[in-house]
């Protein structure tokens, strides 16, 4: 299911690539995606056509502002000012713009769970677990110096897409970073199992539409309580860990780096402002 908002999430936030072409269809993509792990009965594919087509003005009209006015607040923030706070500050932010989302969206979901019949249940099922065994079978043979070289890797593609190429100093603190940071991969396919397990709980609850919603909004809201005790702790020194460097990194930033990143956020807001104009 979080993998579905998730993907709602990106239709309904800012395209580059027809911006008109992607809100007209919005429900046509939303349906594709949902359809790669379980195929949906005609009435559940109005659901989801109805449901896309009642954000999307809501969307325009109250969401894609708030993107634009913190898109402006990042466009003035002086690098070498940001802190762990304020960092922390823009992360939740961020966070708010999906919460934000998946509360609109949950009666949808709550009324398309609720439709599925068992074969769709089983057949989704599957396909969760063919894809959690891929994860399993791609890194548990991997080492820990193997893991590192691609978290190391992942997060400096990830910088040099907003960034440009680091400097010697930023690629070292990347290097410090990914020294430091702990191995969380075994883990993560332990919680996989336990994520299928309150999965087939909340999928028996599909007759009662408010246990329903409940587990919904706790595998949304709060996935960290099915966390083993050992992934949790990890993935709370870890965030620390990366806050901490992230900010060491942003605070080196060139002026010609600055000036990328920059660009690329007015990339963005040219986008939203974009749809608000085109369907204003």
């Amino acid at each position: 299911m979080k993998r579905w908002l998730s993907v709602v999430t990106l239709l309904l936030m800012l395209s580059g690539c027809g911006t008109k072409l992607v809100y007209d269809n919005l429900d046509w993509f939303a349906i594709r995606f949902i359809e790669q792990f379980v195929e949906l009965e005609t009435q559940q594919q109005d659901l989801v056509s109805d449901a896309i087509d009642h954000a999307t003005p809501w969307h325009r009209r109250s969401e894609i502002p708030i993107y634009i006015s913190h898109l402006d607040e990042l466009l003035v923030l002086d690098p070498k000012q940001v802190t762990p706070q304020s960092f922390r500050y823009q992360q939740e932010k961020l966070r708010e713009h999906s919460l934000r989302l998946a509360r609109h969206f949950m009666p949808s979901i709550v009324a398309l769970v609720s439709q599925m019949n068992d074969e769709q249940v089983e057949s989704l099922m599957d396909e969760i677990r063919i894809r959690h065994t891929q994860f399993k079978n791609k890194y548990q043979d991997s080492s820990e110096v193997e893991l590192r070289q691609r978290y190391r890797q992942k997060i400096e593609e990830s910088l040099t897409e907003w960034l440009g190429e680091l400097t010697p100093e930023q690629a070292l603190e990347l290097e410090l970073w990914s020294q430091q940071w702990l191995v969380t991969t075994p883990l993560w396919i332990e919680y996989q199992t336990q994520v299928r397990v309150e999965l087939m709980k909340l999928f028996a609850k599909r007759a009662d539409p408010l246990a329903l919603q409940h587990s919904i909004e706790a595998l949304l809201y709060q996935p960290e309580q099915f966390y083993g005790p050992e992934l949790a702790l990890r993935i709370d020194y870890n965030t620390e860990l990366g806050r901490k460097y992230l900010v060491n990194i942003i605070n080196n930033m060139t002026p010609e780096q600055t000036q990328r990143f920059r660009s690329e956020l007015q990339d963005w807001r040219d986008i939203a402002s974009g749809l608000v104009n085109e369907f204003g």
